[in-house]
């Protein structure tokens, strides 16, 4: 049998990544979503779909893609690990930016055996303490080091982060499953323009306006019984 072609295989290598059955640790968080059920902020699907649309719009495309596309592009580990930074520094809660980093370390720990030499420096890198280690960017150094497009990579990407947020919401009670697939497939257009912005300007820092998503996760903690770690 032949081998397959080398784009068949990155992208088969992505997929894998980006499935919610790989273990990073993904399940653990639920990005404020708890908080907001909590206060009745959410309480089904209608409530849902703006919230996650706001977070592809704002979160995604300002905030992940940005870094996640520079640590892609970078001609050096130099900057994969600036990019890194710039992420780091630009989740202001606590919770949300320690969710990232566990993710990430867990990413880079278990696709190790797909790892190539962007992944393993930087994973070196995390392991010293010289980096955080994002989720996003262990993402994109995979993804580069399996050879998927940046395009790809970012749609990917995207991806589980609608996907970590459809399942919390189903866990918690407020969504049944045909209402997390729908959610999913409503967020297409918008995810497809993230990743259209995200890669027509591959200079822009990380930032995002989502002061709803920063104080639900900044306050889920305070929450006296919770399923999420945040």
């Amino acid at each position: 049998m032949s081998a397959a072609p080398a784009g068949h295989l990155a992208l088969l290598r992505l997929l894998q990544v980006a499935d919610s059955a790989f273990p990073v640790g993904g399940y653990a968080y639920s990005h404020g979503v708890e908080w907001l059920v909590h206060q009745r902020r959410v309480t089904g699907e209608a409530d849902l779909a703006p919230v996650l649309e706001t977070y592809v719009r704002q979160v995604a495309a300002r905030q992940w893609f940005p870094a996640a596309l520079a640590a892609h592009r970078a001609r050096s580990i130099a900057a994969v690990l600036r990019a890194d930074d710039w992420l780091d520094a630009s989740i202001a809660p606590t919770p949300e930016r320690e969710a990232g980093r566990a993710m990430g370390e867990r990413l880079l720990a278990t696709a190790a055996p797909l790892a190539g030499p962007r992944t393993e420096l930087l994973a070196a890198a995390v392991a010293a303490g010289r980096s955080p280690g994002q989720h996003a960017v262990a993402f994109a150094a995979l993804a580069h080091d399996t050879g998927a497009p940046p395009e790809a990579m970012l749609a990917a990407l995207g991806t589980t982060m609608v996907t970590s947020i459809t399942q919390a919401a189903l866990r918690l009670g407020v969504i049944g499953q045909a209402a997390a697939v729908r959610l999913h497939a409503a967020t297409g257009p918008a995810l497809a323009a993230a990743v259209e912005s995200a890669a027509a300007a591959p200079a822009r820092r990380p930032g995002a306006w989502s002061p709803l998503f920063d104080v639900a996760a900044a306050l889920q903690p305070t929450l006296q019984f919770r399923m999420f770690a945040s």
